[in-house]
């Protein structure tokens, strides 16, 4: 490695270590557990983390599409504690399309400096009842 290193040119060390100290900084906080449960007209999310030093929180994302289109649905901020595990409980009751739909969900896991790292990509199809249907309908109509 050391001969791979010494043939870079100078900028591009600079790049890489600022890359591997950004990323050692904001992948401190250890993901376990992520899963989802789906439910009538909601999804339950629930996680574990450890080494929460210096975590401010997680935005838990959603999504139509498994690889992107992610947009911010709600923070949850790190538990105040410096516990060796803590447990998250996350419920989205704003899922309102067709129940053959299947939601993608990650977690952005954010540090205190706002450097961030995210979480696998998780899917889940909830039942959604007819009447929240036809509520998302017309929501979607004066968005």
């Amino acid at each position: 490695m050391n001969t791979i290193k010494s043939k870079l040119p100078t900028a591009l060390k600079v790049s890489l270590l600022t890359f591997v100290c950004a990323t050692m900084l904001s992948a401190g906080t250890i993901l376990t557990n992520f899963h989802a449960q789906p439910s009538l007209n909601k999804v339950t999310l629930k996680w574990n983390s450890q080494n929460e030093i210096n975590l401010k929180g997680f935005d838990v994302e959603r999504s139509f599409e498994e690889k992107s289109n992610f947009r911010k649905v709600d923070f949850v901020k790190a538990a105040e504690q410096q516990s060796a595990k803590s447990e998250y409980i996350f419920e989205d009751q704003s899922v309102f399309k067709s129940s053959e739909r299947t939601f993608y969900y990650r977690l952005k896991i954010i540090d205190n400096d706002d450097s961030f790292t995210f979480s696998k990509v998780i899917s889940v199809s909830p039942t959604i009842s007819s009447a929240r249907q036809t509520w998302g309908s017309i929501k979607a109509m004066f968005r």
